[in-house]
């Protein structure tokens, strides 16, 4: 009889363990740090705008080993909870899972925070804290935020330089991101920027603006045109100029009659707005009648491809009926 009560009893004590089991609720700790189980390392229910990051930490002594848990994250809109943050993990047999949240670059808005927690997508608990400006702290002060030069080509560079005092984390945005209180970043903006550097502390946040003008690349390139050409005696001269803002490459010229090349020359290099008279030294004119030639320059393109229309000339020059 006794033994029969103490089977009675034992497993009453089970029955309730159960219960208590199948009904523990996650409970959630709010923290800036965590050790490597997810346990919390501190506690608190209010934060400053500068605090970098706020982790909900939520043991899982009790959940069932095969759920999985949500938080969701709240803040308090002037009246309206707004989500800005869902995370879930699997509960695995953890003792602790750890939902983090970092601070937007401008620091967290004051005001009301709430974390929400699902556990197999069924709302379980939910837990709060607020975020709040530590009074009688004076904003971080920006004694230089500049960009030099203002304006530049597109592929150069330009220097962003800042200084800050009195602040705890500083931001750049874009690109840069976290700097320190003073230095200076060589960037390349490929187009139009407007960069802001953002100050905080736990009073709030104070920035600055610069805008940098990019102005469209203008590749330099040199570009040969011929001006004139004619006859004296047997020779044949060509005026060339390079129409072009950069200097000349060494390049080729060709002289053409009834549509076949005659002769060939070589043009050195010639400075932006140089003009020069070459002649075809090895050739020599002796066509009896008047006769359509055409001199072209550049002929094989070594200052990239034609740059005018004017690469080459058409002209009639004078029979060799008398030397």
């Amino acid at each position: 009889m006794l033994n029969s009560i103490k089977r009675l009893l034992l497993a009453a004590a089970f029955l309730v363990m159960a219960a208590a089991a199948c009904s523990a609720q996650p409970a959630a700790v709010f923290t800036t740090q965590v050790d490597a189980d997810g346990r919390p390392l501190n506690s608190a229910t209010v934060f400053t705008v500068d605090t970098p990051r706020i982790i909900c930490s939520v043991g899982t002594a009790g959940l069932p080993v095969s759920g999985e848990l949500s938080a969701q994250w709240l803040y308090n809109d002037g009246g309206r909870w707004t989500n800005f943050k869902t995370g879930t993990l699997a509960v695995a047999g953890g003792r602790y899972l750890a939902f983090p949240a970092g601070a937007p670059d401008t620091g967290w808005a004051p005001g009301e925070y709430a974390v929400k927690l699902y556990l197999n997508d069924k709302e379980a608990s939910s837990a709060g804290f607020t975020v709040q400006l530590a009074p009688g702290v004076p904003l971080p002060g920006i004694n230089n935020f500049s960009a030099v030069p203002g304006a530049i080509t597109a592929g150069q560079s330009l220097t962003l330089s800042w200084n800050v005092q009195g602040a705890s984390r500083i931001d750049i945005k874009p690109d840069i991101g976290s700097v320190q209180a003073g230095g200076s970043r060589l960037v390349s903006p490929a187009a139009d920027t407007t960069y802001t550097l953002t100050a905080l502390n736990s009073g709030g946040a104070a920035s600055k603006s610069v805008s940098v003008t990019v102005l469209p690349f203008e590749s330099r390139r040199a570009s040969l045109a011929v001006v004139n050409f004619f006859r004296e005696a047997s020779m044949v001269y060509y005026t060339v100029r390079n129409t072009g803002d950069a200097v000349s490459n060494p390049s080729s010229s060709e002289l053409y009659v009834s549509n076949n090349v005659a002769a060939t020359g070589y043009i050195p290099p010639m400075a932006p707005g140089e003009t020069r008279t070459l002649a075809f030294g090895s050739f020599s004119w002796s066509y009896f009648n008047d006769t359509a030639a055409t001199v072209c320059v550049d002929t094989k393109s070594e200052n990239g491809p034609p740059g005018t229309t004017e690469s080459c000339l058409t002209t009639v020059l004078p029979g060799a009926r008398v030397f």
